[in-house]
């Protein structure tokens, strides 16, 4: 069963960190919340949204709690814990942030800061349904489960080359920009599935 090596906030990058210049697109921020507390046979929990079919961008999608910054926030931090608690009710003083994992270019026009926080104790989530269709729960056991990996390849866009990569854990599976965090997320754990070794 996976559980948080002690060292995990060492194999993060620092919170307060040196940010690349994102322009011409803009920062965009999201919480990857940890669910410390272990469900038996499971262990600890990372907590996703399915995006409502409404939304503007990214309709459908699976995905952290997070988005644009607003004029109130602090910084990139605020920003990620005020949409956590405006999505699923999750009480910024719940979270403990300990790092960011590598900045994600998205199409929108955004370059994602994710950030790592850990959430203490049992958590029930209350969703905006307006924004939020479900929230899904799945343990960092079931998405390191070889059985629903599959790596899609590389592409190249706006100079920059990223891998692909899916989690069969629900309809529809998770993919796209958050399958790249929780990859990045997995390995920094050691808990990654492999992926094919390349071709000679």
């Amino acid at each position: 069963m996976p559980s948080l090596p002690r060292d995990l906030s060492l194999r993060l990058d620092a919170i307060g960190g040196p940010l690349p210049n994102p322009a011409p697109f803009r920062h965009a921020a999201v919480l990857a919340p940890i669910l410390v507390e272990e469900t038996p046979g499971d262990g600890p929990r990372l907590l996703l949204i399915e995006r409502a079919g409404n939304l503007r961008s990214h309709p459908g999608q699976l995905a952290f709690p997070g988005g644009k910054p607003d004029p109130e926030d602090a910084d990139l931090v605020a920003t990620a814990l005020r949409e956590a608690w405006e999505e699923v009710a999750l009480p910024p003083g719940r979270v403990t942030v300990i790092g960011r994992l590598s900045p994600v270019p998205v199409p929108t026009g955004y370059v994602i800061i994710p950030f790592v926080g850990l959430v203490e104790g049992p958590f029930v989530p209350t969703h905006a349904e307006a924004e939020v269709t479900a929230v899904l729960m799945p343990s960092l056991r079931r998405v390191s489960d070889p059985a629903v990996y599959r790596f899609a390849g590389e592409r190249e866009w706006q100079g920059q080359r990223y891998e692909l990569h899916e989690f069969q854990i629900h309809q529809p599976p998770l993919w796209g920009a958050t399958a790249r965090i929780v990859y990045d997320l997995l390995q920094r754990l050691d808990l990654a599935p492999a992926r094919p070794p390349e071709a000679p």
